[in-house]
């Protein structure tokens, strides 16, 4: 079940992630051990979280290769290591909806707000020669715990686009080709 797309300013917001590619095909093995690494990290530098787990897609390439950073908002900017980076979510307008149900219907949240903000003469992507299309931010945060609510019907994730100022490009917020 998806909820109505809306458009809602944010204050900027410091996270903590782990940066990676993967293939899409990959996601549900791949990322999901990636954010207990995080915490433990987080907990070992004694940062408590401030808000939910998410995975954050910068990028696609032709192939279907994602980067991706996973990880947990934090209160204040945080100096990563060899492993884990700092970050911010930009201030600004946010188009999102939420996704309630198993997260393999995901993509269909995904495509839904892609359309919306398409109708809505907004933009939150870019193609780059050679590189694939960079995303202004595309976040999924996972507001609801497994482990408290083992039901995957009744898992709610807030899928969230970041919508750069117009006339502003995508890539130039999030992807930085590597």
């Amino acid at each position: 079940m998806l909820s109505t797309p809306i458009i809602t300013y944010r204050d900027p917001r410091y996270y903590a992630a782990i940066r990676m590619r993967v293939a899409i095909r990959d996601i549900p093995d791949a990322l999901p051990p990636l954010h207990p690494e995080v915490v433990a990290w987080l907990k070992k530098k004694e940062i408590t979280p401030d808000g939910p787990p998410f995975f954050h897609y910068l990028q696609m390439t032709a192939d279907e290769q994602l980067l991706v950073e996973v990880g947990l908002p934090v209160p204040d900017a945080v100096a990563g290591d060899d492993r884990i980076i700092g970050g911010m979510f930009p201030g600004g307008d946010y188009a999102t909806l939420i996704h309630t149900g198993d997260y393999c219907y995901l993509m269909e949240a995904h495509m839904t707000l892609d359309a919306w903000v398409e109708e809505i003469g907004r933009c939150d992507k870019e193609t780059i020669a050679g590189e694939g299309i960079a995303f202004g931010g595309r976040t999924e945060f996972y507001r609801t715990d497994e482990q408290e609510v083992p039901d995957p019907a009744k898992w709610e994730t807030e899928v969230s686009f970041f919508l750069p100022p117009k006339g502003s490009r995508a890539a130039l917020f999030f992807y930085l080709p590597q």
